[in-house]
């Protein structure tokens, strides 16, 4: 065999080989794109929908996510989704597309801190008050409590649910007490051992008596 056949083979078998290697690179890329992908679209999806339940539970009363931000969340979307059907897709469309989710995760996070906490420091507030007085202490104290961990923690579907359900729990044990001004700051100043036989008013007396708490309340002299 002449030299340059000898020549032309072997460097037909490296382009071969080459190729193959690179088919092969190309494929594992795609398959590891394809696995980040699904991750970053089903957190996403939970983003969402964790938006979307804040919203209809009444936690938040608009969009949490700015036309700005949603377009350049579906332009990625669409520039992953059209690497797939082509076969094309890469890891930093992935990463692109994964870093937009987490700035709008990051966002509701930091919404959820401050509308939940409002949604309910008013019914967690009044049962911690007069959660000692209710029928069941133990529950009224664990019921505050996990509505703090619950707003302290990450949003998600489940944390919307278990707030709600928390704060309407929350209301129907203070729902069964009167709170008005007077009986607030009578028991504000039990709570804090501030009260004395002068804030027994007649008033506060009846109350007591409507609730059966003469027994429960005890005021030091």
């Amino acid at each position: 065999m002449l030299l340059t056949e000898t020549i032309k083979n072997c460097t037909s078998a490296i382009k071969k080989r080459r190729v193959t290697i690179e088919s092969k690179q190309h494929a594992e890329t795609y398959a590891k794109a394809l696995a980040q992908l699904a991750q970053a679209t089903e957190s996403i999806k939970d983003t969402i929908d964790c938006a979307a339940a804040m919203k209809e539970k009444g936690i938040v009363s608009t969009s949490l996510m700015d036309e700005s931000t949603r377009s350049e969340l579906l332009a990625c979307i669409d520039d992953c989704g059209n690497g797939v059907s082509e076969m094309r897709l890469t890891l930093e469309t992935v990463r692109l597309l994964k870093s937009k989710g987490d700035a709008v995760a990051a966002q509701i996070k930091i919404v959820w801190r401050d509308t939940a906490q409002k949604y309910s420091d008013g019914p967690k507030g009044y049962l911690s008050m007069i959660g000692g007085l209710s029928n069941d202490p133990k529950r009224a104290k664990d019921l505050t409590d996990s509505i703090t961990q619950t707003v302290a923690g990450n949003p998600s579907i489940k944390a919307v649910n278990s707030l709600v359900s928390y704060v309407a729990e929350a209301k129907q044990i203070t729902n069964q007490f009167s709170l008005n001004p007077e009986i607030e700051d009578f028991l504000k100043k039990v709570s804090s051992q501030r009260a004395t036989v002068l804030d027994l008013t007649p008033n506060i007396m009846t109350w007591l008596k409507e609730k059966n708490l003469n027994q429960k309340l005890k005021i030091r002299f």
